[in-house]
């Protein structure tokens, strides 16, 4: 079995260790001192939002598919796309609903579009123990963001490869 699990290097199914207390604190506490000790920015969803967290290129694809039938019968109207806080091929994604939602429909649609499957199941835990939050995203905060940015204005630079008028081949 180990050796079918290490095929699946960017998959839930190469997960090996929860760090979960359901009778504990709950995750959206630990979460949000989380991101206030990181810097990160907090994101829960609107009532009408869904928060998808893709870790993979299979729950992308996966999601882009599904898509497809919330739009036509579920009334998804719109979705943003952006990189995780830890890069790709991990993104955030927010769906827009034209209509409201509960807690259990949000948890259930996102699974449904691919969400980290291990996320939405506990974030159903949480709900039924009572968390006020079992969905929400935790984003680069402003001081992480000018850490990229600087990181990238400080890479090296390749001189960049002009050719001449007498290189031109017509």
């Amino acid at each position: 079995m180990s050796d079918l699990l290490n095929n699946y290097e960017n998959t839930e199914l190469a997960i090996k260790r929860i760090e979960y207390d359901p009778k504990g604190m709950p995750n959206s506490q630990r979460a949000l001192e989380l991101a206030a000790n990181e810097g990160l920015t907090v994101v829960f969803p609107k009532a009408n939002e869904l928060l998808i967290d893709i870790d993979n290129e299979h729950s992308f694809m996966l999601f882009m598919k599904q898509m497809d039938i919330l739009k036509r019968y579920v009334g998804a109207t719109g979705d943003t796309i952006t990189p995780s806080r830890h890069g790709l091929p991990g993104r955030h994604i927010v769906v827009t609903l034209d209509h409201d939602i509960d807690e259990t429909e949000r948890i259930l649609l996102q699974a449904c579009l691919g969400s980290d499957r291990v996320r939405e199941l506990l974030g159903y835990v949480q709900m039924k123990n009572g968390d006020a939050h079992p969905t929400l995203f935790l984003e680069a905060g402003q001081k992480m963001l000018v850490e990229r940015l600087q990181k990238l204005l400080d890479a090296p630079k390749e001189p960049l490869d002009i050719l001449r008028d007498d290189e031109i081949p017509f």
